[in-house]
């Protein structure tokens, strides 16, 4: 079958209505992380109706994952990944967060952009690609996470239990700009616990003690002054050229007493580019900084490596078959070729990347600039991306296969 054959067929199978009928009863499901199990319900009675056979996960303290899977058995398989979960209701909403209300173009509703948008888009590809019948060598799988929001407890039962084996190349359906921009890579997430502990002494005679927290404010400043690299040949999601970052997300300390603080507490994350070294490489560097202030407190620096705390920075090459294969298919749907770019923040995809080392992108529904309402209020869509975003999906993963 010709591309062109291809894209024809896409456009065939695929309604804009189905998919914006479908994004809207998404949302309209309350889906805060943990407490997806109401539209993983519906997302099982969906794919079930349609005769594709799902299968549920169990993820401990969240709902339970849907996958499904269609094509030859055991054949290398194309994923559709995208995840259930929504952040809380912020502050700020004029539309009601679950109406789903379609306005002047756009859809509002709680998960809109991240990403009951694209996970409807990908849910009737994967329907679509079923209807074909062009699966006879090859395998296309569907997997509908929890638990992404907060430490991705979703994406680790799906590699737990062996999901992904076999899988050549995945797709999430989370867009950052729409299809006018293609996700093929993401900075890391690193995390430290930094424990500053000096001498307690009475309030009124500080000069008998060491006190933690100026210490520890020393230690802040030195952190926000350090020098962070910058890899112009990467662009961020916002196009400009990407760069590390090093955030402190929270200080505390003192006492209730008239002492001087013994003890202060600092935690810190570094989102670490694409190529750069491990923690233990950027643990060292921060160490250095901290020793070259002479500080009379003793500082410990420990990285936190529980669940959800060490995300891998990635990157699927721009000439691999899949980032190529999908920037034209879009380019054949939109006229358009996507801008390569890379996310800021750490995602499911990052544990894909790193555990398997497997190609995968992000591509979907999504707006920039003032629209990008991710994680606020008044998140919306514009709606005429949603039925291309399927067909993308479609018409990749059978060029693909």
């Amino acid at each position: 079958m010709s591309s062109y054959d291809l894209l024809r067929e896409a456009k065939a199978l695929i309604d804009d209505k189905e998919v914006l009928d479908l994004s809207r009863q998404l949302i309209r499901i309350p889906s805060q992380s943990r407490h997806e199990a109401a539209v993983g319900k519906f997302i099982f009675q969906k794919l079930d109706k349609w005769g594709l056979q799902p299968r549920e996960i169990k993820v401990d303290g969240n709902g339970p994952d849907v996958v499904a899977e269609i094509g030859r058995k055991k054949a290398p398989a194309i994923a559709f990944n995208g995840h259930m979960d929504t952040v809380e209701v912020m502050t700020g909403w004029r539309h009601d967060p679950y109406d789903a209300t379609v306005e002047k173009g756009m859809l509002y509703g709680l998960g809109a952009l991240d990403m009951k948008c694209g996970l409807a888009a990908l849910m009737v590809a994967f329907k679509a690609i079923s209807e074909s019948g062009h699966l006879d060598s090859s395998r296309v799988v569907f997997q509908a996470v929890s638990g992404e929001e907060e430490n991705s407890s979703g994406m680790r039962a799906l590699l737990a239990k062996g999901e992904l084996k076999n899988v050549k190349a995945v797709i999430v359906g989370e867009g950052f700009g729409g299809l006018a921009a293609l996700t093929h890579g993401r900075r890391g997430g690193f995390y430290w616990d930094v424990n500053v502990t000096g001498k307690a002494a009475h309030g009124a005679s500080p000069h008998l003690g060491i006190n933690a927290i100026s210490d520890a404010a020393k230690v802040v400043c030195a952190l926000d002054s350090m020098r962070l690299r910058k890899a112009r040949w990467l662009a961020a999601d916002d196009s400009t050229p990407l760069t590390e970052s090093q955030t402190v997300l929270k200080i505390s300390g003192g006492m209730s007493s008239l002492s001087v603080p013994e003890k202060c507490y600092v935690k810190v994350i570094r989102c670490p580019l694409p190529g750069s070294g491990g923690p233990k490489e950027v643990q060292a560097k921060i160490e250095k900084k901290i020793e070259g202030l002479h500080l009379r407190s003793k500082v410990e620096m420990t990285l936190q490596e529980g669940p959800g705390d060490i995300f891998y920075p990635h990157v699927t090459p721009a000439r691999s078959s899949l980032v190529s294969t999908a920037c034209k298919c879009v380019e054949r749907l939109t006229g358009k070729r996507p801008r390569l770019v890379i996310g800021r923040s750490e995602a499911d995809d990052n544990l894909i990347a790193h555990k398997l080392g497997t190609p995968i992108i992000c591509l979907g529904p999504g707006e920039s600039g003032e629209l990008a309402k991710y994680h606020q209020a008044e998140e919306a869509v514009h709606i005429d991306q949603l039925g291309n975003a399927a067909r993308a999906y479609f018409m990749t993963a059978l060029e693909l296969c």
